[in-house]
């Protein structure tokens, strides 16, 4: 069963999908990409058609699941690991544990985008560091980087604008985003979408810290060698 919703460009409501096998889909969705959390409960799975056209990028945020790209499998842990799948390669996970898994999915099909995948599919964080006052983790592919981000009370990122398309799901607490001077709160799951030169800006106003995913495509901060080249020849 899906409940249907309409959606504002930046701060799209989700579609909710319920299915018999013990999976709830929340979807958010602008354009060519498409954000999904997958509500898993122990002993239910998800599969990837081999057929599909998207790239899919996956990262579990509670819980943990057993996951197959391709050839390889490895055990998911929150905020640890991350699936890139490109499209027609076999794809699947299972909760193999005891307790609900949450499982946070990027979906796109971009007109003119390839998606290569990084060598065993997986991703590991590439690096954590203190930004803007914020404790920042990375992690890196060839065509998306994905941030997690715990902004403190009080914290901030200022309104600011750049080239990269940024999408950002809140993992935990709230904070206020606006994207082109339309300002929402978000809370656990909800999504925003902002695209090329499209003006954007967070802020934590509470006291307790909150956490956000922020993904950056093509990436933002770190780039790689094929993107440092093609940068260098315009």
């Amino acid at each position: 069963m899906t409940a249907e919703v309409r959606e504002h460009p930046y701060f799209p409501a989700p579609g909710v999908t319920l299915h018999d096998d013990g999976v709830r889909i929340e979807s958010y969705r602008r354009e060519d990409t498409e954000v999904r959390l997958l509500y898993i409960a122990p002993g239910a799975g998800v599969r990837g058609d081999e057929s599909r056209r998207e790239a899919h990028v996956g990262m579990v945020i509670r819980g943990e699941i057993s996951a197959t790209v391709g050839d390889v499998t490895k055990l998911m842990k929150p905020e640890h690991d991350v699936y890139v799948a490109p499209p027609g390669i076999e794809l699947s996970a299972v909760n193999t544990s005891s307790a609900e898994t949450i499982l946070l999915e990027i979906r796109r099909c971009k007109a003119g985008e390839s998606y290569p995948a990084p060598s065993g599919y997986f991703l590991e964080p590439l690096e954590s560091r203190k930004f803007v006052k914020m404790d920042v983790t990375f992690f890196l592919a060839d065509w998306i980087e994905l941030m997690v981000a715990d902004i403190p009370g009080g914290g901030e990122m200022p309104y600011h604008k750049h080239s990269h398309e940024q999408i950002g799901t809140c993992l935990d607490g709230r904070y206020e985003m606006t994207v082109e001077g339309s300002r929402h709160e978000l809370q656990f799951g909800a999504t925003y979408f902002c695209g090329s030169q499209e003006g954007h800006g967070a802020a934590n106003p509470n006291e307790s810290l909150a956490r956000s995913l922020n993904i950056f495509i093509p990436p933002r901060y770190h780039r790689v060698p094929q993107q440092e080249a093609e940068q260098e020849s315009r």
